[in-house]
């Protein structure tokens, strides 16, 4: 934290007022940069025509994202997964549940889904977001810690799963 307050030219006080680890520290860089990235490849997901392959695009972005950060992923997922406080800068969502990196992305696209009658809506966009948000997240873990997966083979089995558990019957 010493190091950190020292680039960013503040006391250690002043950072420990915003920031109680270097680990949220680093949550908050993430979130900044997934949403700086999702802002700029939303316009290329919205030219999709349907759910699972803007899904796709998405998360093969993350996939090319998390491969050239593996070495932040394993502490941050351990700072999210331990914390039980909302990420720093995080916003409620109309269900009250705490909204943070891809998880707002996500819901867009299901509620685009939900929209073009491809997912079932009788759970709110945000719910069903949070949910793949776990699968998400699931995916990444074991890619971190099983040697020789890929990542984006990941990513489409946990695609596959979720939209045949939420093909509107």
């Amino acid at each position: 934290m010493e190091q950190i307050a020292a680039e960013a030219d503040v006391s250690k006080g002043t950072l420990y007022n915003h920031f109680p680890s270097k680990e949220a520290v680093l949550a908050h860089w993430i979130h900044a940069q997934l949403e700086q990235d999702l802002s700029q490849l939303q316009p290329e997901i919205a030219r999709e025509a349907s759910f699972a392959p803007a899904l796709s695009l998405l998360l093969d972005a993350s996939a090319t994202w998390c491969e050239q950060h593996r070495d932040f992923l394993a502490p941050y997922l351990r700072f999210r997964l331990l914390s039980f406080e909302s990420a720093s800068g995080a916003e409620d969502d109309a269900d009250g549940n705490a909204s943070s990196d891809l998880i707002d992305g996500f819901a867009w696209l299901i509620a685009r889904g939900q929209r073009a009658g491809e997912l079932r809506d009788d759970i709110a966009p945000a719910h069903l977001a949070s949910l793949f948000h776990h699968l998400y997240l699931g995916a990444l873990m074991r890619w971190l810690t099983t040697a020789d997966l890929d990542l984006r083979s990941e990513f489409a089995v946990v695609i596959k799963l979720f939209i045949d558990g939420a093909i509107r019957s």
